[in-house]
């Protein structure tokens, strides 16, 4: 059926590629870090407290911590007390890492069987432990099961892949049963099936069951649809034979109610997940075609355009690309009609840096005079927050990190725009997932100051870059 594959994914995207996503870590850290189990914020005591007053909202939350030592990974609080001794050599999520939401198969035969990255997220960072069972590996028989918040086994370990819960349930794999998935009661509801992906609005995709060779069943490299009860879904349920239920291209994520499903006629297509169409995109111009679309993020979804004679039709002259960026909200609508003539210009569309996606009521979007980003109101397309920063990125629980332009260091800003942690550290990491918060804290690196050597920690930080929990890289 066509389906695009979503280059966009969840980051946004840019004309001149995805940049390398980066991490911001604490400001003001103190010299050396100690490494006895977890270490926690060397700053002053009532640094400490502040940091432990401020998180006491997201006590419902855990974050997996690292012993520098022993290299186990074990849970903290919010307040940065250790709940769960660290005595996992792995965990199904990782800070600074996105959680896996998709099994891999390794038949005897060599060949590999995997799901691409279709643009799958989750909503928490990585290493963040909600009320949900969280995948560890048991470090004696080197299996895979969930432990609950008190850190014993609530699913018992008998898989070699366990995966975040999503939509209510676990994705797992075993060499006998192939991928399934439990609930949070261990049930297994579904299985069977050579890899899979996670559920999202009820609908997972799989590449094949493990008898489908034998009985003649052919996949194409193609995909199908199935919902929680295991029932084929989507377009898989109107297939008249088995290998016609193998009819997609591309799995589809569903997020905000809809998921991407291509491009058609310079058309940007969303389903829900009943399979009808929720919307149509168009650009609303001659010659101009929606080539590229995002997943929807706070009731808007970034998009890409192009037109060979775009900006001539526009009034601009001397533009060397055809290419321009924009957002829709769920009716289809372009937010600001970025082939119109306009002072606005700039606000949405630009031929050189890129858009992210929605967060907080906010955009993060580059300014194509300056090259500089700001934030735009999603709702009008009007800078909120004016373009002064290098890079910036998405915003969740009213915090977002941004590029410094006169140091070329990363910080965190509150929705006003001032910075909350001082941008001084110049910390990468190529995962975009991990900038997301939770409950107020982020994951960072970060060398510390002062000491004969620099010591790079990694841990969890609250918006003023203060250390709740951190450890030696």
């Amino acid at each position: 059926m066509g389906v695009a594959k979503n280059v966009l994914r969840i980051r946004g995207f840019a004309a001149a590629g995805i940049s390398v996503a980066c991490m911001l870590a604490a400001a003001c850290l103190a010299a050396g870090v100690p490494c006895n189990q977890v270490a926690y914020a060397s700053e002053t005591e009532s640094q400490s407290q502040t940091a432990n007053a401020q998180n006491v909202q997201s006590s419902s939350y855990l974050y997996a911590v690292r012993d520098s030592e022993t290299n186990l990974w074990g849970f903290v609080d919010a307040a940065g007390t250790q709940v769960i001794p660290c005595q996992f050599e792995s965990l199904g999520s990782l800070p600074g890492q996105s959680p896996s939401l998709v099994t891999t198969y390794s038949p005897n035969n060599g060949t590999k069987s995997y799901f691409p990255d279709f643009g799958c997220a989750y909503d928490l960072p990585g290493g963040v432990m909600n009320d949900d069972p969280f995948p560890a590996q048991d470090p004696d028989t080197e299996k895979w099961g969930y432990i609950d918040k008190s850190g014993e086994w609530a699913i018992e370990p008998e898989y070699e892949q366990a995966r975040m819960f999503s939509d209510g349930l676990g994705l797992v794999y075993s060499e006998d049963k192939g991928a399934g998935f439990v609930n949070a009661q261990g049930e297994l509801v579904a299985s069977g099936y050579i890899a899979a992906t996670s559920f999202s609005d009820g609908v997972a995709f799989v590449s094949g069951k493990l008898d489908d060779e034998k009985n003649g069943i052919k996949h194409n490299n193609h995909y199908a649809a199935i919902d929680k009860n295991g029932a084929w879904a989507l377009d898989s349920a109107k297939s008249s034979t088995e290998t016609d239920r193998y009819c997609y291209k591309q799995p589809i994520f569903f997020h905000d109610g809809v998921g991407f499903e291509g491009i058609k006629d310079g058309k940007a297509i969303y389903i829900d997940s009943k399979g009808n169409e929720a919307l149509s995109a168009s650009s609303g111009h001659d010659g101009v075609s929606i080539v590229d679309a995002g997943p929807f993020y706070d009731g808007y979804a970034t998009i890409e355009l192009q037109g060979v004679d775009m900006w001539a039709k526009a009034g601009y002259t001397g533009m060397g690309g055809t290419t321009a960026y924009g957002l829709i909200d769920k009716t289809g609508a372009l937010v600001k009609d970025p082939t119109a003539k306009s002072t606005q210009w700039a606000t949405l569309v630009d031929l050189w840096g890129g858009i992210n996606h929605a967060g907080g009521g906010m955009v993060a979007a580059q300014d194509s005079v300056s090259g500089l980003w700001g934030y735009l109101d999603a709702k009008s397309g009007e800078w909120k927050i004016q373009p002064l920063f290098s890079e910036a990125k998405p915003f969740a629980d009213g915090m977002a990190y941004a590029k410094d332009f006169a140091t070329d260091d990363w910080g965190i800003i509150d929705d006003s725009g001032a910075w909350t942690a001082v941008p001084r550290l110049d910390n990468f990491n190529s995962d975009d997932q991990s900038l997301v918060a939770a409950g107020g804290l982020v994951y960072g690196t970060a060398e510390a100051v002062g000491g004969a050597a620099p010591v790079t920690s990694e841990g969890w930080m609250n918006a003023q870059g203060i250390w709740v929990a951190s450890w030696k890289l």
